[in-house]
């Protein structure tokens, strides 16, 4: 019996120590990048009346296409580190006219 509790208390230790640990300042953090992230560069190649596949060839697979306004692309980039601390966040809007051709782009803060 005595030797169990020590087991049980070891491994509580153990856990404590594990779990005291992992918010240690100057621990490594791993970045997190989700999205696209759209540099001025390439978004200022983009032009009213350009084609929906030029914009693609240009700026990737947009992240989200509204399925209610289908002529409506979001290119959205979020940089976090893994303890949830969010680095950068970024929303690009671009709208196309009925002919799908580019309306507008608008970079969302």
């Amino acid at each position: 019996m005595k030797k169990r509790v020590m087991q049980i208390s070891s491994l509580l230790f153990m856990v404590g120590i594990v779990s005291a640990c992992s918010n240690m300042p100057g621990l490594h953090k791993t970045v997190i990048l989700q999205g696209n992230q759209v540099e001025d560069t390439r978004l200022e190649q983009i032009q009213p009346g350009m084609a929906q596949v030029d914009v693609q060839r240009i700026l990737g697979t947009p992240l989200v296409r509204d399925a209610y306004h289908p002529d409506v692309w979001h290119y959205t980039f979020m940089s976090t580190l893994s303890t949830g601390e969010q680095i950068a966040h970024q929303n690009v809007k671009v709208t196309f006219d009925k002919n799908k051709k580019v309306q507008s782009v608008e970079r969302i803060q």
